[in-house]
């Protein structure tokens, strides 16, 4: 695209561009005057972990949490923050403050309107009770779904909250920041005041609850790995007594991070099997389904015969997770196991569900439900399988480096055995102090909110700047992208450049339809664009005559680029300079020239010998414009024009006539015009300024500059009077 174009089209557009701008300036600033006023709070969560030593010692001190897991824990407490159950909770409370109290945050004309004071004293006692248990509504409930009603009507319902609601580290700290907005500084205050108390509350419960399913395996583990630590020490004792050996190489930083992944990994499979489990039952209730048993129930039943398939899946489903933890979670055979199987798994519980629910509606809610029953087998799986693979690494001697005068692998193991009896007591610990109600991550609120007494600056200005600079700048970029699109050629300066051909002339665009060339000549018109037209193709007319060809072929490279009606013009006009011109219709495939005048389509009955010269070629309306018309058909000319037969003809013509102007079909789409070329002495290809040059063009252009002896040059037809002069 010509850039120096481009500003001139830009340039004839600024006005228009300039009106949007100033339009979407002012409509900015009327919208932005009329937006409620937005009260923004924010409260301030301290989680105690950058103070936090990790249990898990390599020596005799403490050590602050490694850095990605300090990243992972922030993370999921930001996301649990924004838990729908968390969400909840608050929402019990904003509507039991409005409901309660003499000033609520929002009008409650909407809900008495539409519940009676029953239904809404009900909709009190659920949401209290619901409050006091940490529960949630459940939409499988009707009862619940009409209270999830009654919060939506207030906008106090979780998904409304969130709209609103952001949450995020403070950079470089361990402090969470809870912001929350609306309409009113007391509802803002409210909202995040109440739900950092309402986080603090179900974390302590959560962790509480998950502590408590975890002390037994934990006591376990402490039992044997103890055992394994003192075997392993008095193994080294004798060892120490018959070498004398008093030191120990010391290298198990290895086991130790695998350990601590593994931890980390085991938390995140048990919070999303929850998580899931959740959803299927839901599911279940809502649907009223009955599902497939799990994975742990088919390994209980395998005597069922139709089972046996779905249990063997369920056990290599289980054997591929174990493979994935033992490899480190690298294994991708494993990992694209797992996905097969899941996929099996589901299509053969699917069979299983159709077979528990004759008559089901509709089928892909069981399948959905399916679907989420094979996500909790692939974390409880995943789980299962991390605390194998602990309690297999707490009982593995192994040796870790080489041995030397100061070393052994008695020792070595002693080392190992001790530091994983220490990482499975940390976590007993850890999970016992919780189930107490203690925090290791010491979770407070240490910013506590006060309504904001000035709402959030409205910012109506630069508002109203931002949304002109946006304008002006679509306004700018939607006609460069649309230029640049734009593969037509428009300009006639564009025109040599993309095509890499000679100009020979151009023409503006005019309907020549109705055209009165005798009129058009004869007379001065008050109409630009006719005059236009005359004058540009009188600069045509004398550049031919300066160059004189005896036979001119006039072609394109597709058709509606104008050429017939140019070829017409161009006749009139030589032969108003006093020029003998005979138009000859060589276009077989659309004969439109012989017919548009008129004449008898002789050419192919005179080659034949079917008539005679005298009657080859009719008159026109025009004086000293004769023409000979053609049949037209599926030939092309060389099937069509004996060769020495048309030779000699175009002789003889040549010396009654001044000029003799051959029209021939477009070059994209046939040879016809490639076959004609050897008896011209001079081809002009038109182009239409309003059309594209495609890849089929390319080629025809490149066939015309392969014949530049015979090129007199292209004429572009069809410009904008707009584009004539740029």
């Amino acid at each position: 695209m010509d850039l120096k174009n481009f500003l001139r089209v830009l340039s004839r557009r600024k006005w228009i561009i300039l009106a949007i701008t100033g339009v979407a300036i002012a409509t900015t600033y009327l919208i932005a005057r009329q937006a409620p006023d937005v009260y923004k709070v924010s409260a301030q969560l301290s989680t105690g972990l950058a103070d936090y030593k990790d249990p898990i010692s390599l020596g005799e001190s403490d050590r602050p949490l490694p850095r990605y897991e300090l990243e992972t824990r922030l993370k999921n407490l930001e996301e649990t923050i924004k838990n729908p159950l968390v969400l909840i909770q608050v929402s019990y409370q904003l509507f039991l403050h409005d409901l309660q109290k003499n000033a609520p945050f929002r009008s409650r004309n909407e809900l008495n309107s539409e519940f009676s004071p029953s239904e809404l004293e009900k909709a009190r006692r659920n949401f209290q009770e619901k409050l006091d248990s940490l529960q949630t509504l459940k939409t499988t409930n009707e009862i619940d779904e009409k209270h999830m009603t009654m919060l939506k009507r207030m906008g106090y319902d979780p998904q409304s909250l969130r709209s609103t609601l952001s949450v995020g580290r403070m950079p470089g700290t361990d402090l969470i920041n809870i912001s929350y907005s609306s309409e009113s500084p007391f509802l803002s205050q409210f909202v995040a005041n109440t739900l950092c108390q309402e986080f603090i509350r179900y974390h302590s419960f959560n962790r509480a609850e998950q502590s408590n399913n975890s002390i037994e395996f934990y006591n376990r583990q402490v039992k044997v790995n103890k055992a394994n630590l003192l075997q392993k020490l008095r193994e080294w004792e004798n060892y120490r007594t018959q070498n004398g050996i008093t030191k120990v190489n010391n290298n198990m930083n290895d086991l130790f991070e695998r350990i601590e992944r593994l931890e980390i990994e085991r938390e995140k499979a048990n919070t999303a099997r929850q998580e899931a489990e959740t959803i299927v039952e839901g599911m279940l209730t809502q649907a009223n389904l009955n599902l497939p048993v799990s994975g742990q129930a088919y390994f209980t039943n395998v005597n069922l015969e139709t089972d046996q398939d779905l249990a063997g899946l369920f056990e290599k489903f289980a054997r591929s997770n174990y493979r994935f933890v033992a490899s480190g979670f690298e294994d991708r055979v494993a990992l694209d196991s797992l996905e097969l199987l899941g996929g099996n798994i589901e299509e053969e519980m699917l069979v299983v569900g159709r077979k528990m629910n004759p008559g089901l509606q509709n089928e892909q809610r069981l399948v959905e439900a399916i679907a989420k029953q094979v996500e909790v087998e692939l974390y409880r799986d995943r789980a299962k399988a991390i605390n194998m693979e602990l309690r297999r690494m707490s009982r593995e001697p192994g040796s870790y480096g080489k041995l030397d005068e100061e070393g052994s692998v008695y020792a070595q193991e002693v080392e190992r055995a001790r530091d994983v009896y220490l990482v499975s007591l940390a976590k007993l610990n850890e999970a016992e102090l919780t189930s107490q109600g203690i925090r290791l991550e010491n979770i407070t609120q240490v910013a506590f909110v006060q309504p904001p007494v000035e709402p959030e600056p409205s910012n109506i200005f630069l508002l109203s700047i931002l949304a002109g600079l946006v304008a002006l700048s679509l306004g700018i970029l939607v006609p460069f992208v649309l230029e640049y699109m734009d593969t037509s050629v428009k300009f006639p300066s564009q025109f040599t450049s993309l095509t890499g051909l000679p100009l020979l002339g151009t023409l503006n665009e005019l309907n020549t339809n109705n055209l009165d060339l005798i009129s058009l000549f004869n007379e001065t018109h008050k109409n630009k664009s006719l005059e236009t037209y005359k004058q540009l193709l009188r600069k045509i007319r004398f550049e031919i005559v300066e160059q004189a060809p005896k036979n001119i072929l006039v072609t394109s490279t597709k058709s509606g680029s104008g050429k017939t009606s140019l070829l017409v013009s161009l006749a009139y006009s030589l032969s108003l300079n006093g020029k003998k011109v005979l138009i000859m219709d060589t276009n077989f495939k659309n004969n439109s020239l012989t017919q548009i005048i008129g004449a008898n389509p002789s050419l192919e009955k005179f080659l034949n010998e079917e008539i005679s010269r005298r009657k080859l070629v009719s008159p026109t309306l025009f004086d000293g414009v004769d023409m000979i018309g053609c049949e037209g058909g599926n030939l092309s000319p060389s099937e069509v024009l004996p060769d020495e037969k048309f030779t000699e003809l175009l002789n003889k013509l040549n010396e009654d006539y001044d000029f003799v102007i051959m029209e021939g079909p477009e070059l994209n789409g046939y040879a016809d015009s490639k076959e004609l070329l050897k008896y011209a002495s001079m081809v002009v290809p038109v182009f239409s300024a309003d059309r594209g040059i495609n890849q089929q063009d390319k080629a025809s252009i490149n066939f015309l500059r392969d014949h530049s002896n015979q090129l007199m040059g292209a004429i572009l037809n069809k410009v904008d009077m707009k584009n004539l002069n740029l």
